[in-house]
């Protein structure tokens, strides 16, 4: 032999006295290769020999029913330059002697990865064989490139049981779709599992990509026991809350309206429920969620900081499935099934809540103190996704998919309204907001290589507000005199949207991404309708506000290139229009992203991105409301824009473990925010002319350690970070920290499956306080009119830093024969964190002093809720 080290042969003689030879069958998830070798050997009842070490480093991964002897060497040693032979009882193992390849044709396999039973398609199934690889877009389509001859495929996705195709024959393009079962069990009565995120950190080129399942949200423990989408995103790194217990979304120091929220790829642009504190996302609605925060894909643009695609259930196209759930302030019903077995499904998802109902009771208590005044308030919010599904073959399928979603609140207050004698008053508040959005959509393979997508939509946002005040005198029952006054403001925004999304796979190594959308706007930032009436007259005023109409044209190309073994690069180029009022703007935002791995289990990382956004939302407070308008841009506006450059390395020692660091530099320009004091301009002055124009910048680090699965899982991450904005409007044109410039951020998450009928979820989040602006001076006024209040100056914008904030849920999940019962804590040891800071004043020695005191708003809050599985 030409090798010159000294070999020392480990030969085994297996017994063979009870055991005949026969076909193999077992399943091993990255276990040794010897430990795996030697089953098969056992099973087949032959005695082996291989050189000494050989085995050593290999870890292999098989899914074997019923195969034969040479079927299972061939899948366990695919290339890995290990051969075999067989000589009667006797299997040799040896080192692949290279010889010169000769080239070989190529053919196309592809076909559909779906979850067996319902049909759902499974987003970034691994598909594998002849040493490539694919993985399955958000249909579940797949598409790879296989040379001439013997081929089989094996399929794997996280959660779920290894599947493997059998051995075919290629000698032209074939389909092959395949049925994923979730979970079961492999050699030494290990759970098959596996991490997508690990995937994404380790293999694909994306700096800041996280993808989120129904199981990792319904596991996050959230105030009110509601599980929530955006309230787990708010324990990554680089992710901040806003203000405690809502679901804002601040990314990598951007603003609220900064990140682009989508359902089933069409934009949303109310994502809130009372004022904030839950999302629009109804959980039971959710198959998985694509995050972006650092590179985004060409196919985003529109916003500055973040994208979040929430992609809905399709329905199980064999059995009927559903849950209700009941808790303290919401309940929720989702059923979904075969509407034509095999053929079409539906899915449907109801949600309600009912502090409506709860009210009434302490309203009620609460008026039995006054018999003149009576006081009544309701809140309530409402969802529903609806989902139907067909499949005209295996290369066509279409959907049809509605969401609505609303909010309402009212106040009413009276005094002596049901005397007949007297003085009475009468004031009544009502706001009413939400988003409509209808779409349908068509896929179609349109050859092995090429699938298409296309889509149509509808969307429509609204709001409104209702105010009405009335006071008179009555005689005998009948009023003599009164005033009333009604104010209501309309604002809402109508999308008409259409696009073609292609997906295009020229080669194993090169996939291509592109396609076209139009939207036609229409904007109608606010309309005030006053009614002023007394007994003697009845005025009624309203605001001549044009509704503004725009047209918006997006394209949109990229490549995902893998020329070599540890480098992948992704590149693209998206070209959007704005036109409005006969202005157009133009935005060309290029996209590159790269990963390179220096050794096994690491990778190194890097991107840069330009986005672009022609319409912002003017916020007013620190919650989401409905007086939060959606604005585009107008006059001599200009479109903000974002650059960003990323970097990370990731480790990963095992597919369940991952370490990552990742660093940012972001730069905005043309943002806009209110002026300094736009609030004592006249009424009539138009919106633009109170905003004024700046930039910002934001930078930072965002370190993360995760375990995807197992008995105990969960991540620990910190991230530092430096947010600032400067107007020439605002703060003397000096630069200034944003709001929420959280400087240091902390979240632990972990999850425990302490055993078959309880788990448990604990989560810790430790941040800076957010910035707020307070006066630096205050005095009493000269008494010149006839009020009289503190008047205050504030020298510089959010001036002051609120104090650290710190909290701590827990979650425990007790399953039963037909469901589970959740039992939460919010904020479990009661720390009462500072939300804002409002100005007073303490009686000391005789006099009124200014003193600044603290808000805290929420203690602990307990809550229960059962789910019925059906």
């Amino acid at each position: 032999m030409k090798n010159k080290l000294l070999l020392s042969l480990s030969i085994a003689f297996l017994c063979a006295g009870s055991v005949c030879a026969g076909n193999i069958t077992l399943r091993a998830v990255d276990r040794p290769a010897s430990t795996v070798f030697e089953e098969i050997m056992r099973q087949s009842g032959k005695n082996y020999v291989y050189p000494s070490g050989m085995l050593d480093k290999l870890k292999v991964s098989l899914n074997l029913k019923d195969v034969s002897l040479t079927e299972a060497l061939d899948r366990m040693f695919e290339n890995t330059g290990i051969r075999y032979k067989i000589r009667g009882n006797n299997v040799t193992l040896f080192e692949e002697v290279k010889e010169k390849k000769t080239l070989k044709l190529r053919k196309t396999v592809s076909g559909f990865v779906r979850e067996a039973g319902s049909g759902e398609a499974l987003v970034g199934a691994l598909v594998k064989g002849a040493g490539k690889a694919a993985v399955t877009n958000v249909m579940g389509f797949y598409s790879i490139s296989l040379p001439e001859g013997k081929n089989w495929l094996e399929v794997s996705y996280p959660g779920y049981v290894k599947v493997s195709s059998d051995t075919f024959n290629l000698n032209s393009d074939k389909t092959v779709d395949f049925a994923m079962d979730p979970d079961g069990t492999v050699l030494d009565e290990l759970i098959v599992h596996g991490s997508k995120n690990n995937t994404l950190s380790m293999d694909a080129a994306s700096v800041g990509v996280l993808n989120l399942n129904k199981g990792v949200i319904a596991s996050t423990p959230v105030i009110f026991g509601e599980s929530d989408v955006i309230k787990t995103l708010q324990l990554e790194p680089g992710v901040s809350a806003g203000v405690e217990g809502m679901a804002g979304m601040y990314v990598h120091g951007g603003n609220a309206d900064e990140n682009m929220y989508m359902l089933d790829n069409i934009p949303l642009y109310q994502v809130n429920h009372v004022g904030g504190l839950f999302s629009a996302f109804n959980t039971e609605a959710i198959r998985n969620v694509d995050f972006y925060k650092s590179s985004f894909p060409a196919k985003y643009d529109g916003r500055l900081s973040s994208y979040m695609d929430v992609h809905t259930k399709d329905g199980s196209l064999e059995e009927h499935h559903g849950s209700f759930r009941l808790g303290l302030t919401s309940g929720a019903f989702n059923i979904d099934g075969p509407i034509w077995k095999g053929h079409t499904s539906y899915s449907v998802a109801l949600r309600r809540s009912w502090f409506d109902i709860l009210t009434i009771p302490g309203c009620a208590i609460y008026n039995s103190f006054s018999k003149d005044e009576n006081n009544n308030l309701g809140l309530a919010f409402t969802d529903i996704n609806a989902k139907v599904n067909h499949r005209f073959s295996d290369r066509s399928s279409a959907h049809v998919m509605f969401y609505y979603g609303q909010d309402y609140l009212y106040v009413k207050q009276s005094y002596d309204m049901n005397k007949s004698e007297g003085y009475y008053d009468y004031l009544k508040n009502h706001l009413r907001w939400g988003n409509m959005v209808v779409s349908a959509g068509w896929n179609y393979v349109l050859s092995p290589k090429l699938f298409g997508e296309f889509t149509a939509a509808y969307t429509r946002y609204m709001s409104k507000l209702t105010h009405i005040d009335e006071d008179g005198e009555k005689e005998n029952g009948k009023t003599t005199s009164f005033t009333y006054s009604e104010l209501s403001s309309d604002n809402n925004i109508n999308d008409w949207i259409f696009r073609g999304d292609f997906e295009w796979h020229p080669h194993d190594l090169h996939s291509i991404n592109f396609g076209a959308y139009y939207t036609r706007h229409s904007f109608l930032p606010f309309r005030d309708r006053r009614t002023i009436a007394s007994e003697n007259m009845h005025e009624t005023m309203t605001d001549k506000i044009t509704t503004y109409h725009a047209n918006e044209f997006n394209i949109y190309g990229s490549g995902d290139w893998t020329p070599f073994n540890n480098l992948r690069l992704n590149y693209g180029l998206h070209y959007s229009l704005f036109n409005i009022e006969g202005r157009t703007h133009q935005g060309l935002s290029p996209r590159v992203s790269l990963r390179w791995s220096p050794a096994k289990d690491w990778a190194v990382k890097a991107g840069y991105s330009k986005t672009v956004q022609y319409v912002h939302q003017l916020i007013q407070s620190s919650i989401s409301l409905p007086t939060d308008q959606w604005i585009p841009i107008l006059g001599a506006q200009k479109p903000q824009t974002a650059d960003k450059i990323a970097a990370g390395v990731y480790y990963s020692p095992e597919t369940s473990l991952t370490f990552s660091v990742e660093g940012y530099w972001k730069w905005m320009n043309n943002l806009l925010e209110y002026a300094d004091e736009y609030y004592i301009l006249p009424p009539d002055i138009a919106w633009n002319e109170k905003m004024a124009i700046g930039k910002g910048t934001a930078k930072g680090v965002d370190f993360k350690v995760s375990k995807e699965f197992g008995k105990l899982s969960g991540h620990v991450s910190y991230s530092l970070l430096w947010a600032d904005r400067q107007f020439p409007d605002k703060n003397h044109g000096k630069k200034f920290p944003a709001r929420f410039d959280n400087r240091h951020k902390i979240n632990v998450m972990v999850n425990w499956k302490i055993n078959k009928k309880w788990d448990m979820n604990v989560s810790w989040t430790g941040m800076s306080g957010n910035r707020i602006t307070l006066p630096t001076q205050c005095w009493v006024d000269p008494g010149l009119a006839p009020w009289h209040y503190g008047m205050t100056l504030a020298t510089e914008v959010n001036n002051y830093r609120l104090p650290f904030y710190h909290r701590m849920d827990l979650s425990f999940t007790r399953y039963t024969k037909r469901g589970f019962w959740n039992f939460s804590l919010y904020n479990a040891y009661c720390n009462m964190n500072t939300i804002g800071v409002q100005r007073d004043y303490n009686y000391e020695s005789g006099k009124l002093l200014p003193v600044f005191k603290k808000i805290k708003l929420l203690p602990i809050i307990p809550s229960v809720s059962y789910t019925w599985i059906f």
